[in-house]
């Protein structure tokens, strides 16, 4: 993912909104993820816009050239904000969240296709399928992304075992379950979710994908209903996951919704250029 850093805005001794920047890395080097919360009772004024100016002179230090934000909820005050400021909506998000209690069991009740075997891990993928598991998370680039600027990553071995340390660095529990093709030992396909040790109740689901040869039998809602068993048998207080998927991926979403996934409201990926933004000045927010 890359660096991150956050800045706070107080109203007198109040802290009253919250800036989280990510600045990615490698084919997203050029892009400053942003996420600006303000508290309801400090809306409209011009706290969100204001504590937004103070994160740019840290994006332009840092080379990027484009501000992207991935958490508009539809319909929520921030989308008529990012409007104003000139933000331009480049992706649906479609959330969907599987409130364990509330969930059917037997929708879980998969057997693994024929002529494949499951495979699951904590922390760190085999060494004997770390290759491959490599190829199938590229599987993930065939999901569509709108118009953001935002690219997949390119993963190799190397790039798999980064991105676990990172996790590990971030006290992320990260499980993975694998679909293996028996004839020839490949992933062919895999989910991932993670769990913080301090918020053992709620999971987080990554990349799930199925490499382009093996889609067909089923494999992804396969994986996601291995991988929801095996947490709630080691995790009994998780009492929910949540997942969001791209609007036009309607495939992982009904996959999500067959397995007990409900919707909730979406969300707007927005988009402005670093010198569109600058030259704006402030606005009320």
């Amino acid at each position: 993912m890359g660096d991150a850093a956050q800045w706070v805005a107080y109203r007198g001794k109040e802290l009253v909104a919250f800036a989280e920047v990510y600045f990615l890395d490698a084919e997203n080097a050029g892009i400053g993820l942003v996420d600006v919360v303000v508290h309801p009772a400090a809306r409209r004024s011009g706290i969100g816009t204001a504590l937004l100016h103070a994160v740019l002179p840290e994006l332009r230090a840092r080379d990027r050239r484009s501000v992207e934000g991935w958490q508009v909820v539809a319909g929520s005050a921030g989308e008529p904000w990012a409007e104003a400021l000139g933000f331009r909506p480049v992706r649906t998000i479609v959330r969907q969240a599987l409130v364990v209690a509330e969930a059917d069991r037997s929708r879980w009740d998969l057997t693994v296709p024929v002529g494949y075997r499951v495979v699951r891990w904590a922390d760190a993928a085999p060494d004997a399928l770390l290759d491959s598991y490599a190829d199938a998370r590229a599987a993930i680039h065939d999901a569509p992304l709108g118009d953001s600027g935002y690219q997949w990553p390119a993963w190799t071995a190397e790039r798999v075992r980064a991105a676990e340390a990172e996790a590990r660095s971030q006290g992320l529990e990260q499980r993975t379950v694998a679909a293996v093709h028996e004839e020839t030992g490949d992933v062919a396909g895999f989910t991932e979710v993670c769990v913080h040790p301090r918020r053992p109740d709620w999971g987080y689901q990554r990349d799930t994908a199925v490499v382009a040869g093996h889609r067909g039998p089923g494999l992804g809602r396969c994986v996601k209903a291995h991988m929801i068993r095996w947490l709630l048998a080691e995790w009994p207080g998780l009492r929910r996951i949540s997942t969001t998927t791209g609007a036009e991926n309607a495939h992982m979403i009904r996959v999500n919704r067959e397995l007990g996934f409900s919707s909730l409201p979406a969300m707007i990926a927005v988009q402005l250029d670093l010198d569109a933004l600058l030259s704006r000045g402030t606005r009320r927010a």
